[in-house]
């Protein structure tokens, strides 16, 4: 087993973590030394526990490292591709962190790891406002030459991806979870376009199940691969505001988008305005932060003018903030079976868009 690959196994094996790998590679000539000492020996000379060394030689056997080579091969062949810290082409800003990941595992275009990259994280209960501005600010952002990175999680992270890939910007997912492991599951359908679109990563071995503690680990990748950071809507417990403090731990921007005052989802957001994130509107206001990055501009593509029906225009102006089916049904005076049709028929469009709870609002 070459050297890379005996790293690639170590980061592998289970209870073996960050710090431990930092201690066999600042100690050791070579990850092939291990094979020369018994766990008591390790545990001295590299100044680890006794169990970490023991589960470290208890790996070591021949048999493990033929079947460890041939899981590479079949992740290969699933499309599941792996980066070490020692690679050319890992990424430059993630390097530049105080515990960047030891190995990556990813799945799609590694090229966007060296585009220009803003995360935008939040709630995973956002309120229609939270929705409506996430899917602005990302849609300005892809267009003006940032790919959009967040967590895959339920709520502002989905909407961020989603409006990232139907502006044919780059996104990029960081897991909490194996690189095969879709988490929340209903996200099978956004996983796929990511994976076919842009860019989904894991510093956990396939297969790994989510855990609560893997998440908070996450967000410092998330922070980690951008220029900064982009918070929504957030309580004043939110996970983001974990994301935050890898960012600003990592010296990188913070901006927030302020949210009415009467919302729980934006009293976090608007705390980190008082304490000094930079208030954004737009992404101009973002991009006005970094002058010297050379940003390429994205052209909206013409389309053609889409027909809509009477009874579409009818049900679509009836339609302006966030509005339940039943309103609808009661305010255009149609049967739900036509209501439904046109509504259908609408998003199909692009000019509407469903929310939780069989709610509907116009697609900005």
């Amino acid at each position: 087993m070459e050297e890379r690959e005996l790293f690639i196994f170590l980061h592998s094996i289970k209870g073996i973590g960050w710090k431990t790998i930092e201690r066999l590679k600042t100690t050791l000539e070579s990850f092939h030394s291990l094979f020369n000492f018994s766990p008591l020996e390790l545990s001295m000379m590299v100044g680890i526990d006794l169990t970490s060394a023991e589960r470290i030689i208890g790996n070591l056997t021949k048999e493990n490292m033929e079947q460890f080579q041939q899981q590479i091969k079949q992740w290969e062949r699933e499309g599941i591709r792996i980066l070490t810290m020692s690679d050319e082409n890992y990424p430059p800003l993630l390097k530049e962190i105080a515990q960047p990941p030891w190995v990556l595992y990813y799945m799609g275009n590694l090229d966007l790891f060296y585009e220009p990259s803003i995360a935008i994280v939040g709630t995973r209960n956002p309120t229609a406002y939270g929705i409506t501005v996430t899917e602005k600010m990302a849609k300005e952002l892809t267009l003006s030459g940032w790919t959009v990175v967040s967590g895959m999680a339920r709520g502002i992270d989905k909407v961020a991806h989603e409006a990232a890939l139907e502006n044919h910007g780059g996104t990029i997912a960081v897991l909490g979870s194996g690189i095969d492991v879709i988490y929340p599951k209903e996200h099978q359908r956004l996983y796929k376009r990511i994976q076919n679109n842009g860019l989904i990563v894991s510093e956990y071995p396939p297969g790994t199940p989510p855990f609560p503690g893997f998440f908070p680990q996450r967000n410092r990748i998330i922070s980690g691969l951008t220029y900064g950071t982009i918070v929504v809507e957030a309580s004043l417990k939110s996970g983001s505001l974990i994301t935050v403090k890898h960012a600003l731990d990592q010296s990188r921007e913070v901006f927030a988008i302020p949210g009415p005052i009467i919302s729980k989802q934006s009293l976090g957001t608007n705390s980190l305005i008082q304490q000094g994130a930079k208030l954004i509107q737009t992404a101009e206001d973002v991009n006005q932060e970094f002058p010297y990055l050379n940003l390429k501009k994205k052209q909206l593509k013409k389309t053609e003018k889409i027909e809509i029906t009477k009874k579409e225009e009818k049900i679509f102006t009836l339609i302006t903030d966030k509005i339940h089916i039943d309103e609808i049904v009661l305010r255009s005076k149609l049967p739900l079976s036509e209501v439904y049709e046109c509504l259908l028929s609408l998003q199909l469009k692009g000019f509407v868009k469903q929310l939780p709870g069989s709610y509907y609002r116009k697609k900005t």
